[in-house]
Protein backbone atom coordinates (compact mmCIF):
# COMPACT_ATOMS: atom_id res chain seq x y z
CA UNK A 1 0.00 0.00 0.00
CA UNK A 2 1.35 3.48 -0.66
CA UNK A 3 1.80 6.03 2.09
CA UNK A 4 0.32 9.41 1.45
CA UNK A 5 3.06 11.95 1.22
CA UNK A 6 3.44 14.84 4.51
CA UNK A 7 2.12 17.53 1.59
CA UNK A 8 -0.86 15.14 0.97
CA UNK A 9 -1.54 14.42 4.62
CA UNK A 10 -1.63 18.07 5.26
CA UNK A 11 -4.66 18.86 2.47
CA UNK A 12 -8.49 18.44 3.92
CA UNK A 13 -10.62 16.64 1.32
CA UNK A 14 -12.12 18.93 -1.03
CA UNK A 15 -15.94 19.48 0.78
CA UNK A 16 -14.00 19.67 3.55
CA UNK A 17 -11.83 23.16 2.32
CA UNK A 18 -15.15 24.63 1.50
CA UNK A 19 -16.77 23.70 4.51
CA UNK A 20 -13.46 24.77 6.39
CA UNK A 21 -13.58 28.07 5.44
CA UNK A 22 -17.36 28.89 6.28
CA UNK A 23 -16.78 27.45 9.27
CA UNK A 24 -13.63 29.61 10.07
CA UNK A 25 -15.01 33.39 8.67
CA UNK A 26 -18.40 32.20 10.39
CA UNK A 27 -16.45 32.04 13.81
CA UNK A 28 -14.83 35.30 12.80
CA UNK A 29 -17.39 36.99 12.03
CA UNK A 30 -16.33 38.22 9.45
CA UNK A 31 -19.26 38.97 6.88
CA UNK A 32 -16.66 39.94 3.48
CA UNK A 33 -15.05 36.45 4.32
CA UNK A 34 -17.80 34.55 4.00
CA UNK A 35 -19.36 36.71 0.60
CA UNK A 36 -15.90 36.08 -0.95
CA UNK A 37 -17.05 32.67 -0.61
CA UNK A 38 -20.76 32.72 -3.24
CA UNK A 39 -20.20 33.51 -6.31
CA UNK A 40 -21.74 37.60 -7.72
CA UNK A 41 -24.80 36.29 -8.38
CA UNK A 42 -25.74 33.80 -5.49
CA UNK A 43 -29.32 32.18 -5.08
CA UNK A 44 -29.28 32.29 -1.03
CA UNK A 45 -31.82 31.04 1.02
CA UNK A 46 -31.15 31.44 5.26
CA UNK A 47 -32.19 29.26 7.79
CA UNK A 48 -35.07 32.17 8.29
CA UNK A 49 -36.28 31.72 5.53
CA UNK A 50 -34.92 34.60 3.66
CA UNK A 51 -33.62 34.86 0.19
CA UNK A 52 -30.87 36.71 -0.64
CA UNK A 53 -29.90 37.48 -4.18
CA UNK A 54 -26.27 38.32 -5.24
CA UNK A 55 -23.56 38.71 -3.22
CA UNK A 56 -24.07 42.63 -2.10
CA UNK A 57 -27.55 40.98 -0.50
CA UNK A 58 -25.99 38.34 1.22
CA UNK A 59 -23.04 40.46 2.35
CA UNK A 60 -25.45 43.10 3.68
CA UNK A 61 -27.37 40.71 5.62
CA UNK A 62 -24.67 38.61 6.95
CA UNK A 63 -22.87 42.38 8.73
CA UNK A 64 -26.09 42.96 10.10
CA UNK A 65 -26.59 39.47 11.58
CA UNK A 66 -22.97 39.37 13.22
CA UNK A 67 -23.23 42.35 14.83
CA UNK A 68 -26.85 41.61 16.84
CA UNK A 69 -27.83 38.07 16.70
CA UNK A 70 -24.82 35.93 15.44
CA UNK A 71 -22.23 38.46 17.30
CA UNK A 72 -21.54 35.57 19.79
CA UNK A 73 -21.93 32.13 17.75
CA UNK A 74 -19.81 29.57 17.54
CA UNK A 75 -20.38 27.69 14.00
CA UNK A 76 -19.48 23.78 14.03
CA UNK A 77 -18.95 21.69 11.02
CA UNK A 78 -19.82 18.31 11.93
CA UNK A 79 -19.67 16.44 8.12
CA UNK A 80 -19.99 17.30 4.72
CA UNK A 81 -20.37 15.48 1.20
CA UNK A 82 -19.53 16.52 -2.31
CA UNK A 83 -21.01 14.85 -5.37
CA UNK A 84 -19.83 16.39 -8.49
CA UNK A 85 -23.20 16.96 -11.16
CA UNK A 86 -20.52 18.04 -14.49
CA UNK A 87 -20.05 21.08 -15.90
CA UNK A 88 -17.79 22.19 -13.63
CA UNK A 89 -20.75 22.02 -10.55
CA UNK A 90 -21.04 20.14 -7.52
CA UNK A 91 -23.67 19.40 -4.66
CA UNK A 92 -22.55 19.81 -1.36
CA UNK A 93 -24.30 18.90 1.87
CA UNK A 94 -23.09 20.17 5.07
CA UNK A 95 -24.22 19.21 8.90
CA UNK A 96 -23.73 21.58 11.59
CA UNK A 97 -23.88 22.95 14.90
CA UNK A 98 -24.53 26.28 16.01
CA UNK A 99 -23.76 27.56 19.95
CA UNK A 100 -24.37 31.08 21.38
CA UNK A 101 -26.84 32.90 19.38
CA UNK A 102 -29.35 35.24 20.20
CA UNK A 103 -33.27 35.31 19.20
CA UNK A 104 -34.79 38.42 17.93
CA UNK A 105 -35.87 39.42 20.92
CA UNK A 106 -32.23 39.14 22.61
CA UNK A 107 -32.37 35.92 24.60
CA UNK A 108 -29.80 33.42 23.94
CA UNK A 109 -31.29 30.41 21.80
CA UNK A 110 -30.63 26.72 22.77
CA UNK A 111 -27.78 25.17 20.60
CA UNK A 112 -28.84 23.69 17.50
CA UNK A 113 -27.99 21.55 14.83
CA UNK A 114 -29.02 21.97 10.65
CA UNK A 115 -28.30 20.66 7.16
CA UNK A 116 -26.65 23.53 4.73
CA UNK A 117 -27.42 22.47 0.79
CA UNK A 118 -24.87 24.06 -1.20
CA UNK A 119 -24.65 23.97 -5.06
CA UNK A 120 -21.12 24.68 -6.15
CA UNK A 121 -19.37 26.36 -8.82
CA UNK A 122 -16.22 24.50 -8.82
CA UNK A 123 -13.89 26.47 -11.48
CA UNK A 124 -11.48 28.43 -11.10
CA UNK A 125 -12.19 27.45 -7.39
CA UNK A 126 -15.24 26.42 -5.53
CA UNK A 127 -17.42 29.19 -4.90
CA UNK A 128 -21.38 28.93 -3.26
CA UNK A 129 -23.84 29.29 -6.28
CA UNK A 130 -26.88 28.86 -4.41
CA UNK A 131 -27.66 27.80 -0.81
CA UNK A 132 -30.35 26.32 1.16
CA UNK A 133 -29.84 26.64 5.13
CA UNK A 134 -32.30 24.51 7.29
CA UNK A 135 -32.72 23.79 11.02
CA UNK A 136 -33.00 20.14 11.80
CA UNK A 137 -35.93 19.06 14.01
CA UNK A 138 -35.19 17.98 17.40
CA UNK A 139 -36.25 14.86 17.07
CA UNK A 140 -34.31 14.29 13.74
CA UNK A 141 -30.94 12.38 13.92
CA UNK A 142 -27.89 13.59 11.63
CA UNK A 143 -27.25 11.73 8.63
CA UNK A 144 -23.51 12.00 8.25
CA UNK A 145 -23.10 12.30 11.34
CA UNK A 146 -23.46 8.33 11.47
CA UNK A 147 -26.96 8.54 12.43
CA UNK A 148 -30.12 7.00 10.36
CA UNK A 149 -32.43 9.94 9.08
CA UNK A 150 -34.83 8.68 11.60
CA UNK A 151 -36.32 10.04 14.72
CA UNK A 152 -34.51 10.27 17.53
CA UNK A 153 -35.62 8.34 20.51
CA UNK A 154 -36.16 11.54 22.51
CA UNK A 155 -39.37 12.95 24.68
Amino acid sequence: MQQSTPQQQRQAPPCEESSLAWQGAWNRHDADALAALVTPDVEFVTVAGLWLRGRQEFLAHHRLMHATQMRDSLWTNIRATRRTLGGGHALQHLEWRIEGDFNPDGTRRAPRHGIFTWVLQLRPSPLILAGHNTNDGSHLAHRLAGGAPLPRNEP
